[in-house]
């Protein structure tokens, strides 16, 4: 409950850059290349995300329905930019990624990030 409290409270604070945004350089190696769980605020939204190093991206979601898109990534100074193919209309959306508690990331956009493991 506690975790889920603390989550709320780093989703509405200001968007604006503080000391524990991810920097581009930041991003770049703690979650390019790997597999990312995500899940909206709410917990009723979640999926994987893939941000490969070629400027591809690829997202499932999980639930409520499942779903499969592909689009592209980008950074623009220390703001991840996503456009993708279904989801938004294709519209493109930027957001900071701010390092959380026990290995957790929280974006400006209202996901949660937690690196996992490729299964073998």
């Amino acid at each position: 409950m506690l975790r889920h409290l603390l989550l709320c409270l780093l989703i509405v604070l200001p968007s604006a850059a503080s000391a524990s945004d991810l920097t581009h350089g930041e991003i770049e190696d703690e979650l390019v290349g790997r597999q990312i769980a995500w899940w909206e605020a709410e917990g009723w939204r979640h999926g994987h995300l893939f941000l490969l190093p070629n400027g591809a991206a690829e997202m499932t979601v999980e639930r409520p329905q499942a779903q499969h898109d592909v689009g592209r990534w980008s950074l623009r100074g220390d703001q991840v930019c996503t456009r993708w193919g279904e989801a938004r209309s294709g519209l493109e959306k930027c957001y900071r990624i701010r390092r959380g508690e026990d290995g957790i990331f929280v974006t400006t956009g209202g996901n949660v990030f937690e690196i996992r493991e490729l299964g073998v």
